[in-house]
């Protein structure tokens, strides 16, 4: 981009996939399973669907197109075949007087700086023609979502300049607490608060429901209670995803088969989890007979997604407070980095996130499950790097058909999101 480009042709140029010159410029052997089937014409779709990146930007100041250490990063992704996600952006601590606003603008416009800077490399998708183009260039095609929350009082002005920004994903419930219009499952844990508070969504969540499907904005039921899942599932008008969750009846945890039935008859699908503590049986009693690496296990991920300032706001603050609040939460964002797992864990395998897969694909068919695997520094996961998305792709083909294969890795995750619109 030249220094004389407008922001707005810049983001149109993104957009659209105009710029196709040097875009496979260092991808040219990226992995067989980015390139053209002989059977179809169009690329295979490797898509993750809940990749936390801009985050790492922000705090890290790094440049995920250079491989990192641990955590996600574009690098090691892009070269494993992915070549389109959905790009979570997380306000988490900051919802605290409606902060939350604030950070969203702080990490979208972080988003596009970064976008613009690796235009030649990556392409911001508001429409599934534009994945589509951007992906067909040789670029990593990348949607914009959003979990623990946009606007903690769910003003519609609010989601529709979101929108107008590229946002489409919303998280509906958070991890921080009992918002506006939605009950949290993780209310307890990280806010203190009741899990029930409304029994579900309230007359404020079933508006905004309205409204982001009329805008076309893929509603997320992650973390929202079994009341919340199955009432955002009733109120939409279009598909809803569990975009990172498992199985209750594989692993113990996540959906049960009620929600998945439910989520499945709307046309909807869940991205099974990486994470070790869900999607892993093995691990999860590898953890009950070890409390001290089960109390481990969490520690990095709830202290950051729990966080709360250490004082309240004071009456007539003018900046010195967000500065403060930044400061501590950045201690606890670097803590991920510095996490370590315990000697001895029963590291979950390849098989047994497929095992997931499997049982989804038996219970309501292969058009409603994809990829959402939540690769983030400060937890095991499989796989433990994004080096490993082709063992993932190994083990669906072994349990199902090629054409399910498509569907799972890429197509079912593009399905939804042309379905969201409905207004």
């Amino acid at each position: 981009m030249t220094a004389r480009r407008s922001r707005r042709e810049a983001l149109e140029l993104i957009g659209t996939g105009a710029l196709l010159a040097g875009a496979a410029k260092g991808f040219a052997c990226v992995s067989a399973f980015a390139q053209t089937s002989p059977a179809q014409a169009a690329p295979f779709i490797l898509m993750d669907g809940h990749v936390h990146i801009t985050n790492r930007i922000y705090w890290e100041k790094i440049d995920p197109w250079q491989p990192t250490e641990r955590g996600w990063d574009f690098a090691r992704a892009r070269a494993a075949g992915v070549n389109c996600i959905i790009e979570n952006l997380g306000t988490y601590g900051y919802w605290n007087y409606n902060y939350t606003p604030k950070q969203t603008l702080r990490l979208i416009e972080t988003f596009h700086r970064f976008a613009e800077t690796h235009a030649d490399k990556m392409g911001v998708a508001r429409t599934v023609a534009e994945a589509r183009a951007i992906v067909a260039s040789g670029r990593m095609a990348v949607f914009l979502g959003i979990e623990s929350g946009f606007d903690h009082e769910g003003d519609p002005d609010v989601l529709a300049a979101f929108y107008r920004l590229g946002l489409r994903s919303i998280q509906f419930a958070t991890q921080s607490g009992f918002n506006a219009f939605s009950d949290s499952a993780l209310a307890p844990t990280q806010g203190g608060q009741t899990s029930d508070h409304y029994h579900g969504i309230n007359e404020r969540g079933r508006a905004l429901v309205r409204g982001m499907n009329e805008l076309g904005i893929l509603i997320d039921i992650t973390h929202g209670t079994e009341a919340v899942h199955l009432q955002l599932i009733e109120a939409s008008r279009a598909p809803v995803v569990a975009s990172h969750d498992v199985i209750r009846a594989v692993s113990g945890v996540g959906l049960s088969d009620a929600v998945l039935k439910a989520l499945a008859a709307k046309g909807g699908l869940v991205g099974i989890h990486g994470g070790a503590a869900v999607v892993s049986k093995r691990y999860r009693k590898w953890m009950a007979e070890n409390p001290a690496g089960a109390a481990n296990a969490a520690r990095a991920v709830t202290a950051m997604v729990g966080f709360a300032p250490s004082a309240p706001r004071p009456p007539g603050d003018r900046g010195d407070y967000i500065a403060k609040m930044d400061e501590e939460f950045a201690d606890r964002w670097k803590g991920l980095d510095a996490w370590r797992e315990d000697p001895g864990a029963a590291l979950p395998t390849a098989e047994e996130w497929a095992e997931q897969v499997d049982y989804v694909i038996n219970t309501v068919g292969a058009d409603h499950v994809a990829l959402g695997l939540d690769l983030v520094a400060g937890r095991s996961a499989v796989p433990q790097t994004p080096s490993g998305y082709p063992d993932l792709l190994a083990q669906l083909r072994r349990i199902t058909s090629e054409d399910n294969v498509r569907k799972i890795a890429g197509e079912n995750w593009l399905r939804v999101l042309a379905a969201a619109k409905v207004g």
